[in-house]
Formats: structure tokens, C-alpha cells, sequence
């Protein structure tokens, strides 16, 4: 018998004064995003693992995701990687504490790209209060992440930095 699930939708967004291809190569390394998102820990996982994957998913699209939230609280998701839009965004196929689809899509202009980042999931009755606000809190925490580290990046790059 399946649990009682809530449904969940989050939509949040962040500015990153970087050309959007850079940005897509950021996001689309998985393995890549502890180097940026603080409190993240990924792991590839089998194809098998992968929710709804189709049999020949490639390994590097299905990855666990271990996510903190508020101290002591983490979110575990595996997510499988899909809908890949060259340098517009992709989406993320999710199992675990949080149940559906979540994805990132890319805006260029004024400078700089929009991060847009969408879930539409569910998440266990019981928990899911504590898990909207640990999820909102964990994405925030990425994408300025991300934008701190792409204008550090970029910065250094025109020798603005030592």
C-alpha cells in the first residue's frame, strides 16, 4: 500500500553574470556540483536505479543526490538526467524523498543568464512541510553557489583577480 504523498511545487530563480553556455556546462556536471553547491553530495548510481529509465540510459545520467537542509535534516533523491536542451536547460527524473520532475532551464540577457529551476513532485504526508522547505533551501543554496562561483571564475579569467 502506497503512503499518503503531498504534492509539491517549487519555482525559484537566480541571475549569474555568465554567457548561458557556460552556465549549461556547470549544470550538466553532476559530478561537478559539490565544487560549487555547498551541502550537496552526488554519487553515480546504476541505469537500473534510475527512475523511469529507459534501458539503454546511459550511466552518467542517473545519480544519487544527497542534499542538506536544515542542520541535521538531508533530502535523498536519485535522479536521472534527461530532456537535454543544448545550453537552454534539461530535466531531472526523481525518486526518493521527493517523488516527479524537477528541471533547469536557461534565460540569457542583461549581462548574465537566469537559472530557472522547477520541481513538480510529491513528498510523504508526514514530512512534507520539512522537505519543501529543506528542498527551496538546499536549491538556493545551489544556485548562489553557482553564481559565486561562475562571477569568481569569470573574474579571474579577466585577471581582475589575483
Amino acid at each position: 500500500m502506497r503512503r499518503s504523498r503531498t504534492d509539491l511545487h517549487v519555482d525559484d530563480d537566480g541571475f549569474v553574470r555568465a554567457p548561458a553556455g557556460l552556465v549549461y556546462r556547470r549544470l550538466t556536471d553532476v559530478a561537478g556540483w559539490p565544487d560549487w553547491w555547498p551541502g550537496i553530495r552526488v554519487r553515480p548510481l546504476p541505469p537500473e536505479c534510475a527512475p523511469d529509465a529507459p534501458p539503454d540510459a546511459a550511466p552518467d545520467e542517473v545519480w544519487a543526490l544527497d542534499l542538506a537542509g536544515a542542520p541535521l535534516r538531508r533530502i535523498r533523491i536519485a535522479a536521472r538526467l534527461h530532456g537535454w536542451r543544448h545550453e537552454q536547460g534539461f530535466a531531472l527524473a526523481l525518486r526518493g524523498d521527493l517523488e516527479g520532475r524537477a528541471e533547469f532551464w536557461l534565460e540569457p540577457g542583461h549581462g548574465g543568464t537566469v537559472v530557472h529551476h522547477l520541481l513538480v513532485a510529491s513528498a510523504p504526508k508526514a514530512r512534507a512541510s520539512a522537505v519543501l522547505v529543506d528542498y527551496r533551501r538546499a536549491v538556493r543554496r545551489g544556485l548562489w553557489g553557482l553564481k559565486d562561483h561562475l562571477h569568481l571564475e569569470s573574474r579571474t579569467s579577466a585577471g581582475l583577480l589575483p
